[in-house]
């Protein structure tokens, strides 16, 4: 070989050599290139993590924890040195860690994204998480947390909104049914406006076509106290007023009125309404009755309660039993005068054995009745004064002379007898 072959061979060697050295150099650069681009995909993924509300564990198939993402410390349960490398079931309450166990056991085995929510106790307050469990391999799986506090108090407070409607939406419908079939003429209408509601009561009551919505009470209503208290809005209860129908003839009406109330103030004014007219003309009459047979009572009672018996000629007794009041002792004058008039008594016997007290006024009318005896030409003698009775006579400074007193009616009749013969 020639010195000229052997520097053509450095030469292509030379090259070669280069050439190789390039290769290395953009290998280098690309394997660089790649690897920063992982590192700021790596970092993309962790900012976007911290970023995010939401919780990434990673965790191995018995539910060992091996790493995890959160955008603070502040939302985990328990800090990262106590869980990492343990059990999640061995770090919850037994009630949730069983709950969140089974639900990674059974994502695992059907490859199929698992769904769980519950509860744990964050402080002084209770939190509410939903979690989704993703197997990556036979191996792993990422369980995804995010708090859903916010959600569940507003799916509550929803929830719990619509058993209030629905409550009210029942009784709405009860009030309904008691109302249409109530014996009594209902109405309700918006606080001085439109009527609303009228039961087939009221629109019978008054005449309303059943066309209408409903019936305003208010035009109905005859000038008077109930009248000016229904106008202007006030509450009544139970006030008797009257009312005209349609055809212009007048009842006398039982109402009730008061308002309905909401959040800002009164909305709606309701009434109930009975018609009394027969009642009231049978209570009339009732009282009217009552009154004759009571007064003809009293008068049957005012004769039997002071008797005048005849004893013998120009003699007669009248027995008085019970208390004796003003009402009874005016009475005893009465029948006193009218029997030494019509009989030409000369000896009246006022027996009180069967009298336990009398009242100051009615000893005060025994002795008057005693000196009206006398102007008469007759003579009382008074008989059975019990000790009360002489007591109450004794304290009045009751006036007893010219009465002759004796113990028994037995001695006086003894007494009149020989008086007259």
């Amino acid at each position: 070989m020639t010195d000229v072959d052997a520097i053509r061979e450095l030469r292509n060697e030379n090259e070669a050599l280069r050439q190789r050295v390039a290769r290395l150099e953009e290998e280098r650069d690309e394997a660089r290139r790649a690897l920063d681009a992982q590192r700021n995909d790596a970092t993309t993924v962790d900012a976007l993590f911290r970023a995010l509300p939401d919780l990434l564990f990673r965790m191995e198939k018995d539910g060992t924890i091996i790493d995890y993402r959160a955008r603070s410390d502040d939302d985990l349960y328990v800090s990262a040195d106590v869980f990492l490398g343990k059990r999640m079931a061995d770090l919850l309450p037994p009630d949730v860690g069983a709950y969140l166990e089974r639900v990674c056991r059974e994502a695992l085995a059907t490859g199929k994204v698992g769904h769980a929510e519950y509860s744990l106790l964050m402080g002084p307050s209770t939190e509410w998480y939903e979690a989704r469990v993703v197997p990556l391999d036979a191996e792993q799986l990422v369980m995804l947390v995010r708090q859903t506090t916010e959600q569940h108090e507003n799916r509550e407070a929803l929830q719990r909104r619509s058993r209030e409607l629905e409550e009210s939406l029942r009784s709405v419908r009860l009030f309904r049914a008691l109302a249409d079939h109530a014996p009594s003429a209902i109405a309700v209408s918006r606080t001085g406006g439109q009527p609303m509601y009228a039961n087939d009561a009221c629109r019978a009551l008054f005449g309303s076509g059943s066309g209408e919505a409903g019936v305003d009470v208010t035009a109905y209503v005859v000038d008077g106290p109930v009248a000016e208290a229904v106008r202007r809005g006030h509450e009544v209860r139970g006030a008797i007023g009257a009312f005209r129908r349609t055809d212009g003839s007048v009842f006398q009406g039982h109402l009730t009125a008061f308002a309905l109330h909401e959040d800002d103030g009164p909305s709606h004014e309701a009434f109930i309404i009975a018609d009394v007219t027969a009642t009231l003309a049978a209570e009339e009459e009732r009282r009217a009755l009552a009154e004759k047979v009571i007064a003809a009572q009293n008068e049957a009672l005012r004769a039997l309660s002071t008797p005048l018996v005849p004893i013998a000629r120009h003699v007669v007794a009248v027995p008085l039993i019970g208390s004796v009041n003003a009402e009874r002792a005016e009475r005893l004058l009465e029948v006193l005068l009218d029997g030494v008039a019509q009989r030409s008594a000369s000896v009246v016997l006022l027996d009180v054995t069967g009298v336990p007290d009398v009242d100051p006024d009615a000893a005060d009318a025994m002795t008057r009745a005693a000196r009206a005896v006398g102007l008469l030409g007759a003579e009382l003698v008074l008989t059975g004064v019990g000790r009360e009775v002489a007591r109450t006579l004794i304290e009045i400074g009751a006036d007893l002379r010219g009465i002759v007193t004796l113990g028994s009616l037995e001695q006086g009749i003894a007494y009149a007898i020989r008086k007259t013969h």
